[in-house]
């Protein structure tokens, strides 16, 4: 690449015209200034650890190339993602209608046995992806170890970098969350939908539109203009964080709702009047068209300190981006059956451990074993290995309107450490939530302990996306084994307990679950089964069910130091009878990690290791 390509390249992105200007002198020397601060690293350790993305270049098999996704202000490149190129989608640019607006290509990677192939690779990349390629930025991972490298005048540099947690980005960037709906009447024809869609997408970029941001009363105008209206105080000028109510103190990200809205009148001036006779043109053919609701469900990720004044083109792009996807998803419904074209919907996804957004079109009425192809395509693509599902509706991110108060609580152990001494710890993998006692206003004190941690089983399966059934309730669960047989009649609606066994039995049953059974003769010799219940945890990644005497509990990780045989579990403790306080379910030590004497020492105990479908997406 030589540095006049670059420079132009960094014109093509449309980059801040302070960065433009100083780049311009030496770009070179600009970037890789800029670079030395790639992803701010977890400064707590002092050994850099790479996470998220960056981390999974490690998994892939030699030999695999694609791009990297990231965000660029303030002299900052925050690299999020990779796209991996496929035979089916060559070009890696076309992915990114899958993630957030603003989140653009900033480079390359590749995997291989040489970094001296690493640019040949690169420069492939950037021919196939059409030059939209925003940095000459290349990670390669040559023998297990991950590099940087930046790309000029044909030779390759190394470059320092460090890597984000997941907290860091979300304190670097909030997002907008824009919805929009409208009706379209168009000929059932791939044409027929290409031209409707053309024609509201020309009302876009013709500034037919203004955005309300509900939680701050504040209207968004004219992408040029950037017009700010509703809000005393705040103008084009002010920074994006200025509409939050607070700073950002929290794990999660910083979402806001956009709305947006159509113009309803013309302006009429003196240059709108024509002087000129209508032309009416009268064409006969017979034809279908269908009346469809288009429903716009869009991501932008925009950086705290970018101005009020900028959002308005933002959130105008990320709406583009939308129709996009709603187009492929009515053309390709429209060329298998035009007779039964259903209504695309959004769903934006938030991998585990994972900093970007992925989001789909689905068609209303397709089930998910209809789209089984469309989800490997984004497993495929984004780098993620095919023995997990992770794009399934269900598994869908749960914004803040869309979360049920006074729910149960998820993934409430997070944060917890064990203190075992330079111990392995091994914990559930995705998310759960924690069920206990007196929960949906139902009184199982005393006896409802295995139903609980039943629940907390079945809710893992639900939130990982191998089932759509919802967790079962106490006399769901009883009717279960009076059906298969294993209780009688008499059984439903009464107080008895449950046991590991017939935990394995309702999950057969419900899920099509398998399970694994371990036993212990007495509560020392759970402590025994450390190295398998590590294994368990690493493999499966799947709560596990105890029972022994009259109590059950949940088992949702351990940490075993095999030197010196110290163990400890992490415990969620279903006999919790209060409300869905983290404070006092932590503090209390109703979720926590517990030794070997936390299990009584003469009682026999069963546990139930609930196995996951290996390579069901």
């Amino acid at each position: 690449m030589t540095k006049k390509n670059w420079e132009s390249l960094i014109h093509d992105t449309r980059l801040s015209a302070s960065y433009t200007s100083c780049s311009a002198v030496n770009p070179a020397r600009t970037i890789l200034n800029s670079l030395q601060e790639v992803i701010k690293f977890d400064r707590t350790t002092s050994q850099p650890s790479l996470r998220h993305k960056s981390f999974r270049l490690k998994q892939l098999d030699d030999g695999v190339v694609g791009g990297l996704f990231g965000h660029f202000h303030d002299g900052t490149l925050v690299v999020q993602g990779i796209g991996i190129q496929t035979d089916s989608n060559p070009s890696v640019s076309s992915f990114l209608k899958n993630v957030p607006s603003e989140v653009e290509l900033c480079g390359g990677f590749t995997t291989g046995d040489k970094v001296e192939e690493a640019q040949h690779c690169f420069s492939q990349f950037i021919l196939q992806s059409e030059g939209k390629v925003a940095f000459p930025l290349l990670l390669s991972c040559v023998k297990n170890e991950l590099k940087a490298h930046f790309l000029l005048d044909g030779s390759i540099s190394g470059v320092k970098y460090s890597t984000a947690t997941n907290a860091q980005i979300a304190s670097a960037f909030i997002y907008f969350r824009t919805k929009a709906e409208f009706v379209i009447d168009a000929e059932t024809t791939q044409q027929g939908i290409k031209v409707a869609l053309a024609n509201f997408r020309q009302k876009v970029l013709s500034n037919d539109v203004a955005f309300l941001l509900p939680s701050n009363r504040l209207f968004l105008m004219g992408a040029t203009s950037q017009k700010v209206s509703g809000v005393p105080g705040i103008t084009a000028d002010h920074k994006i964080k200025d509409l939050l109510d607070s700073e950002h103190d929290n794990k999660e990200y910083d979402i806001l709702l956009a709305h947006m809205h159509l113009k309803g009148t013309k302006e009429q001036g003196k240059e709108y009047v024509q002087s000129i006779a209508p032309l009416l043109r009268h064409v006969r053919r017979s034809f279908e068209t269908a009346n469809i609701v288009v429903k716009i469900d869009v991501l932008s990720q925009v950086h705290r300190n970018a101005k009020v004044g900028s959002l308005c083109n933002v959130l105008s792009k990320s709406v583009l981006c939308g129709l996009r996807l709603v187009e492929e998803s009515l053309s390709h419904q429209v060329s298998s059956d035009k007779q039964n074209i259903s209504n695309p919907e959004m769903y934006h996804f938030l991998p585990v451990q994972s900093s970007l957004f992925i989001s789909a079109m689905y068609p209303k009425s397709s089930s998910d074993a209809n789209l089984k192809r469309q989800r490997e395509l984004l497993h495929q693509s984004f780098g993620y290995a095919l023995d997990q599902p992770l794009f399934r509706r269900s598994q869908s991110y749960k914004f803040p309107e869309e979360r049920a108060s006074g729910g149960p609580l998820t993934n409430p152990h997070e944060g917890l450490n064990s203190g075992v001494k330079e111990g392995q710890a091994s914990v559930v993998k995705g998310l759960y939530s924690y069920h206990h006692y007196m929960q949906d206003r139902f009184d199982d004190n005393g006896w409802g302990c295995a139903y609980r941690s039943l629940q907390t089983i079945v809710s893992w399966f639900r939130l990982q996306g191998y089932t759509e059934i919802n967790v079962p309730t106490h006399k769901q669960i009883q009717e279960c084994l009076v059906k298969i047989g294993d209780k009688p009649s008499s059984f439903v609606g009464s107080r008895k307990w449950i046991g590991s066994t017939e935990v394995s039995f309702v999950l057969e049953t419900m899920l099509g679950v398998t399970s694994k059974i371990l036993t212990a003769s007495t509560g020392e010799e759970v402590g025994s089964l450390g190295s398998e219940l590590a294994y368990h945890f690493q493999t499966h990644g799947t709560p596990i069910m105890i029972g022994g005497g009259v109590l059950a509990h949940t088992i949702i990780g351990v940490d075993f130091n095999r030197s010196t045989g110290e163990i400890k579990f992490l415990i969620l403790d279903p006999h919790y009878t209060g409300g869905e306080d983290i404070a006092t379910i932590t503090s209390k030590g109703w979720v926590g990690w517990k030794d070997n004497k936390f299990w009584t020492k003469n009682a026999f105990y069963n546990l139930c290791l609930p196995l996951r479908p290996i390579g069901d997406i």
